[in-house]
């Protein structure tokens, strides 16, 4: 089957049909391509990249100064133009994202649990963790108990001190107790995380990429397509992935498409890196001009340990 040519109406439909959000996009831009070239856009240059997708100039403007609202981006003004960067909360949120989205393999699960018991709380925080608790792939078990497959508390630290809730959020640490303990909790994923929707998640992801990122001439795709695929498929794959509780194979369902997935994008990214690198230092501005080369440790997404 030869690949789909990767034009820009291909994935502005799949952008209005998903309904994603402008701002989502620009979270993504900014954690994928420019916190690895310098830090720092002209925003001028940002709603000209992601015009392809479908986004207007006042729709991207909104966007941006609504995540600087809230403390995702900080703006600077020189002249008559806005610059924007990640602010350092929003960094550290994504570069701990960033451990799971591009790595090789899927981490290896040593059968700890995380339990968050939540009390009363006023609603505006409750929603606001359970929301949070959901991205970092918690999923309840019962009023007020929240469970996640991973004894890793950094994130989660950081989202109660963040909402204030240090001191009122009880966190355990725990293990399934023997005998039969892994039928049991095969049954406790297939029930509460919804690990069939999930699954059809990733399948869809892969029935969508896979004739887009198919193996090609050299020079193609060309360096905006590039982009314009690289940005939309992590974007895709991290909304997906950061559900993902991270069970091993023995629990999840026969035939799970997490790992196929993880591995059409790390090789479509393989092969989109440099392309797509030079559409970035080609076409985006920041306050010095054009953006630099991307960063050493840009090379090491996806890559094997040696």
């Amino acid at each position: 089957m030869k690949p789909r040519p990767v034009t820009s109406r291909i994935l502005a439909d799949r952008v209005a049909a998903r309904s994603i959000s402008a701002a989502s996009m620009i979270v993504t831009v900014f954690g994928d391509a420019v916190s690895q070239h310098g830090g720092w856009i002209w925003l001028g240059s940002l709603i000209e990249a992601l015009a392809p997708f479908g986004f207007g100039e006042r729709r991207l403007r909104t966007a941006a100064n609504r995540l600087a609202r809230q403390d995702w981006l900080k703006a600077e003004r020189v002249g008559r133009r806005s610059y924007f960067c990640f602010t350092e909360q929003a960094r550290g949120h994504y570069e701990r994202a960033a451990r799971r989205i591009y790595s090789p393999a899927r981490p290896e699960w040593d059968g700890l649990w995380t339990l968050v018991l939540i009390p009363a709380l006023p609603e505006g925080k409750r929603d606001a963790l359970i929301k949070s608790l959901s991205w970092q792939g918690f999923s309840s078990l019962a009023s007020g108990l929240h469970a996640r497959p991973s004894a890793e508390r950094e994130e989660l630290d950081d989202t109660i001190a963040g909402l204030g809730l240090a001191g009122q959020v009880t966190v355990f640490k725990a293990s399934a107790g023997e005998p039969h303990s892994q039928s049991a909790v095969r049954d406790l994923a297939r029930r509460k995380w919804n690990l069939d929707a999930l699954k059809g998640h990733y399948d869809e992801f892969l029935s969508f990429y896979r004739p887009l990122a198919r193996e090609r001439r050299p020079g193609e795709p060309a360096p905006e397509e590039s982009f314009w695929l690289r940005t939309l498929m992590v974007h895709d794959y991290r909304r997906i992935l950061l559900r993902d509780p991270g069970f091993p194979d023995e629990i999840l369902p026969a035939g799970w498409s997490g790992s196929a997935s993880r591995e059409l994008i790390k090789r479509a990214y393989k092969a989109l890196a440099a392309p797509s690198a030079d559409y970035i230092c080609r076409n985006l501005k920041n306050a010095e001009g054009s953006l630099p080369a991307p960063r050493r440790r840009f090379h090491r997404r996806f890559a094997d340990p040696v």
